[in-house]
């Protein structure tokens, strides 16, 4: 029925081998970067980060005054003088205007922005302390002007925010050398937020940042660098990876779910490892990714428990891809017991929360009336949303609805182009069928080029009907040198991963002649 529980990002749902082009289609298939650095996600660890200053602030003050009312309590008992003097400086140094002791406090990789010391006078208003601020960065303070743009970015306070001022600031504040500014100014730079969008000179900022060692610019221009060198064949993407490393390896959560998810989705250690980091400070994609890892044993050893242990941590946080995943395990018992209705009942809470991946499965499942009433129409009308997004799972499975007619009017042609897309997508399954129809000419032209493309890569990752196109591609020369010993050890694989078709050949006189050794 299924073609086979889903694979996904991280290495799960691609090409198990091909540079570049893997790193394209992770690019498209991973939402973990954009999930971690999307603009809100970095106002809110930004504005945790302030407020755990603050906090600190706050407890340093407690502390002093804890240690000042010991101090008047010895003094009144050895010399019986009243305390109100004491306590009386005590109360005007801490609550009437002083600076309370700052204390930086390291919030380690949850915060996307390297943490700052950041000062809060006791009882300051917000107005009054935007207002201290830009008294301090007009004096040419960098450390108060790159506070300033992150009190007008987050909001922090209570202070309206404000993203063009928050940009000018951040600005002042990188001219001054200030590396976590040039981080900021260089993102907001190249998104486009508090103005427009130049990527040249946010590169520049970018760079700035990163050499001078700051984590949240190592991460955010290793990744750019990355993206523009699939886009770019001058840009290094080596070196986009070196500082993506370096950010990960102290600790960067933005630059570990980026290398877990996208750059080393073609090495499962290095992909298990930089997930983990991103999944162990509770990022709920490299939790997702980590799960997949473990139901597949891609990287760790396989452990469908243990990677249902890691998607229910994803999914208490409401990451719909976890969610749908658990449902569609649920659906064949993988991991926990099987419950078709359950399993049903998440993957459409993971497709109504607009998981494509989801949606489409979500479309399956209505076409076959598994854990749901079949609802054909209903079905492909999903498939076909799903497909338009580029799910490949999806888009496999509109096309098999259009070669059958099944909730959709039949349609071969508008199946081979969604087969193709789907294979160009990195559904396996389509890659090997698709390659098979280009081999006999089967609702499109004949292409022995192409047709051992396709079939090469559904071979490599282990498909068995991409195996057998290999083996009849040998046994009868197409496209290739007529070789029994190539066409028995590829119809061998194919049989082992239980193709019928291989079966069968290896059945044919040919074949029993090349596995006496006739054929050597």
């Amino acid at each position: 029925m299924m073609s086979g529980l889903r694979r996904r990002a991280t290495g799960l749902c691609k090409y198990a081998a091909v540079s570049a082009l893997a790193l394209v289609g992770s690019l498209a298939c991973s939402a973990a970067f954009a999930d971690a650095n999307s603009d809100e996600a970095n106002r809110q660890n930004m504005m945790s980060d302030m407020r755990a200053s603050a906090a600190a602030n706050d407890q340093a003050n407690f502390n002093s005054q804890q240690r000042q009312q010991a101090d008047a309590d010895r003094y009144r008992g050895v010399g019986g003088a009243s305390g109100s003097g004491s306590s009386g400086g005590g109360s005007s140094s801490d609550y009437s205007g002083g600076a309370r002791t700052p204390r930086p406090i390291d919030s380690g990789p949850r915060s996307i922005v390297a943490t700052y010391k950041f000062t809060v006078y006791r009882q300051e208003t917000p107005s009054a302390l935007a207002a201290r601020l830009e008294q301090e960065a007009r004096g040419g303070d960098a450390l108060s002007a790159f506070n300033l743009g992150r009190v007008l970015y987050t909001g922090f306070d209570g202070v309206p925010r404000d993203d063009v001022k928050a940009r000018q600031w951040f600005g002042e504040a990188a001219k001054s050398g200030h590396p976590g500014a040039q981080s900021q100014y260089g993102y907001m730079l190249h998104d486009g937020v508090g103005g427009p969008v130049d990527a040249v000179v946010a590169g520049d900022w970018l760079k700035k940042a990163a050499e001078q060692g700051d984590t949240y610019g190592e991460a955010l221009y290793g990744y750019y660098q990355v993206v523009a060198s699939l886009r770019h064949a001058d840009t290094d993407l080596k070196t986009g990876i070196v500082y993506l490393v370096r950010a990960a390896d102290k600790g960067q959560l933005v630059a570990q779910a980026t290398l877990g998810s996208v750059v080393y989705r073609s090495d499962v250690d290095k992909a298990a490892h930089y997930s983990r980091l991103a999944a162990d400070q509770g990022y709920a994609s490299s939790q997702t990714d980590l799960g997949n890892m473990y139901i597949y044993g891609s990287g760790v050893p396989k452990d469908p428990t243990t990677g249902v242990s890691w998607l229910r941590k994803a999914a208490a946080q409401n990451n719909a891809e976890a969610i749908g995943r658990l449902g569609e395990l649920a659906l064949f018992g993988v991991g926990m017991p099987r419950d078709e209705t359950g399993g049903a009942a998440m993957v459409k809470r993971a497709a109504d929360a607009g998981n494509m991946a989801s949606v489409g499965l979500y479309g399956a499942l209505l076409q076959q009336g598994l854990g749901v009433a079949q609802d054909d129409v209903g079905g492909a009308r999903m498939l076909k949303t799903a497909a338009e997004s580029h799910d490949g799972d999806a888009e496999q499975r509109y096309a098999i609805a259009l070669y059958n007619g099944q909730g959709v009017a039949k349609d071969v042609t508008a199946g081979v182009f969604w087969q193709k897309r789907a294979a160009d997508d990195g559904n396996i399954p389509a890659a090997a069928t698709y390659g098979v129809r280009l081999m006999n000419g089967s609702g499109v032209a004949e292409d022995f080029t192409e047709g051992l493309r396709y079939a090469r890569l559904a071979a490599a990752a282990g498909n068995g009907r991409g195996q057998a196109c290999l083996g009849f591609a040998y046994a009868a020369g197409n496209g290739v040198a007529k070789n029994a010993a190539q066409a028995l050890d590829w119809f061998q694989k194919a049989a082992a991963n239980g193709d019928n078709d291989a079966i069968a050949a290896l059945k044919g006189p040919d074949m029993v002649a090349a596995a006496a050794g006739g054929g050597r």
